[in-house]
């Protein structure tokens, strides 16, 4: 009852989803948690980084995609 008087709303589901990301848990955002960029994870990986930032928006072919996967994978990424 306490918030009543200060002035306190009560959260509601539509407050927290304007408030957080909805992508949090996608694998751009949680490698970037971890200091992976683009250029880095290019690096890492000797390719373009314009096929890693293609990578994480999903816009590669399949098998270009599963292949990236794999090597990031065996490099010890959390994915």
């Amino acid at each position: 009852m306490q918030r009543y008087k200060v002035g306190q709303k009560p959260i509601t589901p539509g407050l927290i989803g304007s408030v957080l990301a909805h992508d949090l848990d996608d694998s751009e955002p949680r490698l970037i948690r971890h200091d992976y960029n683009a250029k880095v994870l290019a690096d890492l990986l000797n390719v373009r980084p314009v096929d890693i930032r293609a990578f994480l928006a999903g816009q590669l072919p399949p098998n270009r995609t599963q292949e990236l996967q794999q090597e990031l994978l065996a490099a010890g990424l959390p994915l």
